[in-house]
């Protein structure tokens, strides 16, 4: 039979589960001012108004540990023990493992609703969200809606799932009193280390997605900390400074074909490094168009846009003449190498670069090759000559430590023995090592802050859905000491994706990029304390920002732009 949940304290034993660390309470960057429609949403009357199946549980943090709950003592746990006991046969023949459901109303004159939940999840199985029609009904092409489905396979920590419906899906709703349930179905294995963690429920009537926040008086502009800020002016990417609030926003340098990307501001806050995407050969062209290649170079300049030099080009090497014709000596086409620049980052002796370097081939019909390289280079002005870091590698981040914080990927080539995730390399070690730190490929672009000790990442969530194109993509912040419990400070569910993390010089800030909904993109600040955000720029033209790392008093800026 169905009923209430369990009054039950489950103590859980799980790998990435373990520790003892408080969690941070719900950011507050996306508040739900209306009433929750949901009756004891956070469980701390122990489940009151819930239904639930299959040994659906609740945790008490005072047994088990503050991790196994968001926020308060209680939480749900599910996937342990999930035996489908006491759960109904649907219609179509088949017995859910768990359920957990409760009745809610939704107001007929709601303007959107939305459903949201924290959840922490390991090993694997699937999960589905519903507003369905009864607590044995899930069929959405009835009454309710599916609100989506992700896997319980998930990096560590508390997270947010969270949904809004409007048009269509709301009509389905709206004035309709049906259940909010979480399923695990009966067709899907349930493996015997499942765990999925359940916490602060809501349903309102209202779009509940991120808002932006007033501007903090921190972030009053008074050029002592400008940000590099990398800004399209038509076809152009051109290198500008610009104040904390938006503010004073000064163009310092075009690049060498107007093509600028990726700036980083050196240790003592003095110079900045920017990717130059140009040609190759560079700086004189081949006399014939068809052998220029697209190249990047690595261009170093002062604070205030003087004296550039480039330390550092890429050498992309031409395959077959185009448009290829089969011939007895050359019965296949070779692509061209392509060599490119992705991102730069200043090592902590002010001196030397990490470098991302892709390469990829291309053949003349425009398609791509298969495979590809990504690799880490060491560049020291003003040699022209780099040397490797650390190879299937990409996006660096280096601490004042010297601690080299990237992303792997496993191109599927004999030679990589790099599995997806987020490593480490300490130079210091001898020989020099490497330690995957986050073995998951949601978690990339890693960002050390400035004590050396916490690093923020650009996660892409399975919320609402699994379904690649309706993932919302959130930033997390880790403890380099305390690994399996990161916080989620942002979740970017107010556009497409986030990208370009750059932290302030005291480490209460950060800045982000902020893909639109139009495809455009802006600036955003986020405060790393409460979590909340607001925009920097708002003309949609801002492509990535850095912040310098260092408070110094204001450079003067020259009239003639580089």
């Amino acid at each position: 039979m169905v009923g209430v949940i369990q009054r039950i304290m489950f103590f859980i034993c799980v790998f990435g589960l373990s520790g003892g660390i408080v969690t941070a309470s719900p950011p507050s960057q996306s508040p739900m001012n209306t009433s929750n429609l949901i009756q004891d949403g956070g469980f701390e009357q122990e489940g009151e108004g819930w239904e639930a199946c299959g040994n659906v549980a609740l945790v008490d943090a005072q047994a088990a540990g503050a991790e196994f709950v968001y926020s308060g003592r209680y939480a749900v746990v599910m996937g342990v023990n999930a035996d489908g006991s006491g759960c109904p046969q649907l219609p179509d023949f088949t017995t859910p493992k768990q359920i957990l459901s409760q009745q809610v109303s939704i107001p007929g004159n709601a303007a959107a609703v939305t459903v949201s939940f924290w959840f922490r999840a390991a090993a694997g199985t699937t999960v589905d969200v519903f507003l369905a029609n009864s607590f044995y009904q899930f069929d959405p092409s009835l009454i309710g809606v599916k609100l989506g489905t992700f896997p319980t396979d998930q990096p560590p920590g508390w997270q947010l799932y969270r949904t809004v419906l409007q048009g269509e899906r709301l009509e389905r709703v709206r004035g309709q009193t049906l259940r909010f349930a979480i399923v695990i179905q009966g067709g899907t294995g349930v493996g015997p280390n499942t765990v999925l963690l359940i916490d602060d429920v809501q349903v309102i009537a209202a779009d509940g997605r991120t808002a932006a926040s007033p501007l903090p008086p921190a972030l009053r502009g008074d050029g002592s900390r400008p940000l590099a800020v990398i800004r399209a002016e038509g076809q152009n990417r051109w290198l500008y400074r610009m104040d904390t609030d938006g503010t004073n926003t000064q163009l310092i340098y075009r690049g060498l074909l107007d093509n600028v990307r990726y700036p980083a501001w050196s240790p003592n806050g003095q110079r900045i490094a920017v990717v130059d995407n140009n040609t190759w050969p560079w700086p004189t062209p081949d006399p014939d168009p068809q052998n220029n290649l697209s190249a990047s170079a690595i261009t170093v300049i002062n604070a205030d846009g003087s004296s550039a030099r480039q330390v550092y080009q890429t050498q992309s090497r031409k395959g077959s003449r185009c448009p290829f014709l089969p011939g007895p000596g050359d019965p296949t086409e070779t692509p061209s190498l392509i060599l490119r620049i992705s991102s730069v980052q200043w090592l902590p002796d002010n001196n030397r670069i990490a470098a991302t370097q892709t390469g990829f081939g291309v053949f003349c019909n425009g398609s791509l090759a298969p495979g590809g390289t990504s690799d880490i280079l060491s560049v020291t002005p003003p040699s022209p000559v780099a040397s490797p870091l650390a190879q299937y590698a990409a996006r660096p981040s280096v601490n004042r430590n010297g601690q080299v914080l990237f992303d792997g990927f496993d191109l599927s080539s004999p030679r990589s023995n790099r599995a997806d995730g987020v490593w480490e390399r300490d130079p210091g070690a001898q020989p020099p090592s490497e330690t995957r730190l986050i073995a998951h490929s949601a978690d990339r672009s890693p960002a050390w802050a400035p004590d050396g000790r916490r690093f923020a990442v650009v996660r892409q969530t399975t919320s609402p859905s699994a379904d690649v194109s309706e993932r919302t993509f959130a930033i997390m912040l880790y403890d380099r000491q305390i690994l399996n419990n990161p916080r989620m400070l942002l979740f970017a569910d107010h556009g497409r994706s986030v990208s370009s993390l750059s932290w302030s010089p005291d480490g209460a800030y950060l800045v982000y990029t902020l893909e639109r909904f139009d495809g455009r993109s802006d600036i955003w600040w986020l405060d790393v304390s409460s979590g909340a955000t607001g925009p920097i720029t708002t003309d949609g033209q801002a492509l990535e920002a850095a912040w310098r790392p260092v408070s110094q008093s204001r450079v003067h800026l020259p009239l003639v732009i580089r």
